[in-house]
Parts: C-alpha cells; sequence; structure tokens
C-alpha cells in the first residue's frame, strides 16, 4: 500500500509540473518545488482514502474522485475570478481550468486502478441522500447561506487578525484592490456554498462509513486540496499566505462537517412531486 501511495503521488507531482496549456513546464514546480511535493502528498492521501472508503467501482468511483479534486479544487477556485479579476485573470481561470480537468481526470483514473475494487460486489441498497425535491432545494441552498456565513466568520475572527499581524501592508493592498468588486463577494460566496455543496453529494452517497466518519472524510475533501493550493501561489506574500491557509482551512473543515449534518436531516417538508419522491442523485450501491 505504501509503494502504491509513493507511485501516485509521484504521478501527481509529475502531472501539476506541466502547463499542458502553454505545453511547457508549469511555473509552479520550478518557484515552490517543496511545498507542490508536500501538497501532493497530502492530497495523494486524501483521495487514495476516499478511493479505499468507496463502495463503489469503476466509471461511478473515478466520478466521485474527479468531482471532489477537479470540482472543488479547482473549478470552486476559479469561480472566483467573478470579484477577483484583478488577481485570477481570463487567461489564469482558462488555464487553470484546462491543467485541472487534464490533471484530475488522469490522477482520478489512476487511483481508481491501482486502488479501486476489482469486479463486481453485491451490497444492500443504498438509501442514503433519498430526498424530495423540495428536501434538496432547501438543503442545498441552506448550505450556501451557511457557507457565506462560515466565510464571513473566519475572515473576520482568523484571517483579518492574522493578516493584519504578519503583514498589514500587503493586507493593505489586498483590500483596495478587493474594494472594487465588493458588491459581488456575497452572491458569489453563497453560490460556491451551494454548488460545493452538489459536488459532494456523489462522494458522501460512495462513502460507507456511517454519518460522524462520512462528515469528517468530506470535511477533509473540502479542506485539503483546495487550501494546499495557497502553498502554491508565487504572488501572494508569506505573511497572506498563512493568514489565508489558516482561513480557508478552517472554514472548509467545518463547512464539510455542516453539509453531511445538513444533507442527513429529516425533513419533513413534501416533495414538490408527490411522485418523486427518490432524487435522481440516489443511486444504488450495487456495482
Amino acid at each position: 500500500m505504501a509503494l502504491k501511495v509513493l507511485g501516485s503521488t509521484m504521478l501527481l507531482i509529475a502531472l501539476l509540473s506541466v502547463d499542458y496549456k502553454g505545453l511547457t513546464i508549469s511555473r509552479t514546480i520550478l518557484l515552490t518545488p517543496i511545498q507542490l511535493t508536500l501538497v501532493a502528498f497530502i492530497d495523494t492521501l486524501v483521495l487514495s482514502y476516499l478511493v479505499l472508503s468507496s463502495r463503489w467501482g469503476g466509471w461511478r468511483e473515478w466520478g466521485a474522485v474527479f468531482s471532489a479534486l477537479y470540482g472543488m479544487n479547482y473549478v470552486l477556485t476559479a469561480v472566483e475570478s467573478v470579484y477577483l479579476g484583478s488577481i485570477l485573470s481570463t487567461d489564469m481561470v482558462i488555464g487553470l481550468l484546462a491543467n485541472g480537468a487534464i490533471t484530475s481526470a488522469i490522477f482520478s483514473a489512476f487511483l481508481v486502478w491501482i486502488l479501486g475494487k476489482r469486479g463486481t460486489r453485491n451490497e444492500t441498497q443504498n438509501d442514503r441522500l433519498v430526498m424530495g425535491t423540495r428536501e434538496w432545494t432547501w438543503k442545498i441552498l441552506g448550505s450556501g447561506a451557511v457557507y457565506l456565513l462560515l466565510f464571513i466568520l473566519f475572515g473576520f475572527a482568523v484571517y483579518y487578525p492574522l493578516a493584519r499581524a504578519l503583514d498589514p501592508a500587503a493586507l493593505a493592498r489586498e483590500q483596495t484592490i478587493a474594494a472594487s468588486s465588493a458588491a459581488l463577494v456575497f452572491p458569489v460566496e453563497v453560490f460556491r456554498g451551494a454548488f460545493w455543496a452538489l459536488l459532494a453529494v456523489p462522494a458522501i452517497v460512495a462513502l460507507r462509513f456511517d454519518w460522524k466518519r462520512s462528515a469528517l472524510m468530506t470535511g477533509l475533501l473540502f479542506a485539503v486540496p483546495i487550501s494546499g493550493n495557497i502553498l502554491l501561489a508565487t504572488t501572494m506574500t508569506p505573511g497572506l499566505q498563512i493568514a489565508h491557509f489558516a482561513e480557508v482551512f478552517g472554514e472548509n473543515l467545518v463547512f464539510g462537517l455542516l453539509v453531511v449534518w445538513i444533507l442527513h436531516l429529516r425533513s419533513r417538508l413534501p416533495s414538490l412531486d408527490a411522485k418523486s419522491t427518490v432524487s435522481p442523485l440516489s443511486v444504488s450501491s450495487k456495482v
């Protein structure tokens, strides 16, 4: 198992070292080789645990891993370009999405191949997250609202105090840049939170854990890959990196725990469609 994890880590390092859009070596491996190696190793551990803990196999398992890696790590980062256009340019976003898609597709397939199930396995019907339309609606929108609250809370309680203490000049410059698009922050973050919850559904359904362990696994999936991006940032001062890392890791870990709790809540609201009591997102665990 250790050799499989090591081999997977080396593959991820190699994938992250290539700029597929520009067909050249990535600046990340040239400027932050140690950080990239550390991030690749930790991401591999978390995603390997997801594969090993999955009741699924084959393409469905690949889809759950790809959704977690590409959706949560790359797509949700790109969404922030709506109000961070001066930091995340259009060209950077295109490169992020293109490189992330290739890296995530190949790495997810490799993990499922080397660590996933072989053949099929009969299991009991999986009724996890079987809900009506109205219940899905309020839970996903509610998750978006919860994420906005956490975004504000950790921003004021964690990020700003740390940033002021570590690099007040850089914080002042960052606030000046962000002020021009401040009106977009709240709606974008609500959307990110709702989309994040949707992206987590395949992994939550696939996990064979009880709800508490599933919540912890989801929290790690939310927090680890995207906070690792901050360690690879080459345009951020060390002080802001530390502050952003603490903020993003903390808020997303808590958010992952809360999303599973919200989705697991037993709703008393009726479905919008009385005939559609089973969500299309729920699937049988029989592979």
